[in-house]
């Protein structure tokens, strides 16, 4: 089975329960493997690289897949977005080319918890996968629960070349405003 279609199962298997989708860090270090091993299965004009925002390896799996995918470019740059899938845009309002360059943070808002972007943020700094809970904000002001995983894919050589940032809505209990399950 190709990585591709590896990735497709993952995602789509795990997708039918009412369980999150990445349940776990290690579930997301899962699926930056396969972006891995696809990046690497792509034409090496394609693999991007650097401060190079190209990401022409992106397959039509990722394209529809029931997460939203983000994949972002070195932490030296300041994570800024190279990709963003068909299910980002739908969760978040925002178009791929409207966030293209910039930074994940731009869904935060008033009521994101500083203890989660925390997490995140020392994720990155020891390249290290996490998941984490937050409320964040569509382009349109609303908020919602996003279950966020980031982990690092690593290219050919092993050294971390891009982030993948996973998006899954959960849901909200309105009055006590946190996530139920």
């Amino acid at each position: 089975m190709t990585a591709t279609a590896e990735l497709a199962e993952l995602l789509h298997s795990r997708h039918t329960t009412d369980e999150p989708t990445i349940p776990s860090a290690a579930v997301a270090e899962s699926v930056a493997t396969l972006l891995g091993e696809i990046r690497q299965a792509a034409p090496v004009s394609a693999q991007g690289g650097g401060d190079d925002p190209a990401l022409g390896w992106e397959t039509a799996e990722m394209d529809d897949a029931p997460v939203s995918m983000v994949i972002s470019g070195p932490a030296y740059a300041d994570n800024p977005i190279w990709y963003v899938n068909d299910t980002f845009e739908r969760l978040t309002g925002y178009d791929e080319g409207d966030v293209l360059g910039e930074n994940l943070r731009l869904l935060q808002g008033p009521e994101t918890a500083a203890d989660a972007v925390a997490d995140l943020r020392e994720a990155v700094d020891i390249w290290k996968a996490t998941v984490v809970e937050l409320d964040n904000y569509r382009a349109d002001g609303s908020r919602f629960r996003n279950r966020v995983a980031l982990a690092p894919i690593a290219d050919a050589t092993g050294t971390i070349s891009n982030w993948v940032g996973l998006q899954e809505e959960r849901p909200v209990d309105d009055e006590a405003g946190v996530a139920s399950n």
